[in-house]
């Protein structure tokens, strides 16, 4: 399948929930997969450390999770794997890149998952967050991870609320343009149905269902969108269409489109290699892009706007 639960939605709610264990499962078995030409072998396991935090613009810092790699042949869970009693700090730094804020935090009574200890400080778009993660406040680190938060960017028009699933008119928002450092901007669409019912997915998720896991489609994420192959219009904004492969129920929906940070760009993008692409050779697998010192996993961040749509069948 082309799309996973892989991006909550802005509502501080969703934050942290399932798409955090989806994407910490992907972490663990990542993990343990190489090129072809550097396999992986069971006796050179060594085990690292693994972080996952998603930043969002305009909310609360995030809960961070912390964990350890296990070896191939151990069953994994979570609790099994969580690092317990080690010391976090969150630092927001200036444009030189001099601390102007320090954020600690506080293991919460789930072994290895750890809150802001300042549970009212936002998060700022268009700035650099890093981690810092040691055995004790005096020690020096054991990982680092640092992001730049996508600049903000406002929704501007769309092109109405109501859709024909898979018809000639897709949503398209028009929104002023997100800024980061050194590139062009990558996007990912993501829903959220508000009136989930097994009897309203459309035909691609329906065939996929499954009765014990009834939240599986809740939230899904279109693959990556470059702001590359769109125009960009005359009042310096841009228009974005929505996949329709984004949308799983019919019904109401909330649409983000988020702005990535490189580290959740890098993430997203080597892992849906891991099933093979157009350019790879035959049992080829590429590594998954960490951009973590001292570690493995995910400190990334995000920027969006979204908005709710209403998608009915065809003739509905």
């Amino acid at each position: 399948m082309m799309t996973t639960a892989s991006f909550p939605q802005p509502r501080r709610l969703a934050a942290g929930t399932g798409s955090a264990g989806f994407l910490l499962f992907w972490m663990m078995m990542s993990a343990l997969l190489v090129s072809a030409c550097d396999p992986y072998k069971q006796d050179s396991f060594q085990e690292q450390m693994v972080v996952e935090a998603f930043l969002t613009a305009g909310e609360p810092l995030p809960e961070i999770r912390l964990s350890r790699t296990l070896p191939f042949d151990e069953f994994y869970s979570f609790e099994a794997a969580a690092l317990s009693g080690l010391d976090l700090r969150v630092l927001l730094t200036d444009d030189a890149g001099a601390v102007t804020q320090t954020f600690t935090y506080a293991e919460s009574d789930q072994r290895g998952i750890y809150l802001p200890e300042d549970d009212t400080a936002l998060v700022q778009p268009g700035r650099v967050y890093r981690l810092e993660v040691s055995e004790n406040p005096d020690d020096a680190p054991k990982l680092r991870a640092r992001t730049f938060v996508p600049g903000g960017f406002e929704l501007v028009s769309d092109n109405g609320d109501t859709f024909v699933y898979q018809g000639p008119v897709q949503y398209e928002p028009t929104f002023t343009i997100s800024v980061y450092p050194g590139r062009q901007n990558y996007y990912i669409a993501s829903t959220l149905a508000l009136q989930p019912d097994p009897e309203l997915l459309t035909p691609f998720y329906a065939g996929f269902f499954e009765e014990e896991n009834p939240d599986q489609f809740l939230r899904v994420s279109s693959p990556i969108i470059n702001e590359g192959n769109y125009e960009i219009n005359d009042d310096n904004t841009i228009t974005l269409t929505l996949p329709w492969i984004s949308i799983a129920y019919f019904g109401p929906n909330e649409v983000a489109f988020y702005a990535l940070d490189t580290n959740l760009y890098d993430y997203v993008r080597t892992l849906s290699l891991q099933g093979g692409g157009p350019n790879q050779s035959p049992g080829q697998i590429d590594n998954i892009l960490w951009n973590v010192e001292g570690g493995i996993g995910i400190f990334g961040s995000r920027t969006g706007i979204s908005s709710v749509i209403t998608v009915v069948p065809f003739g509905g």
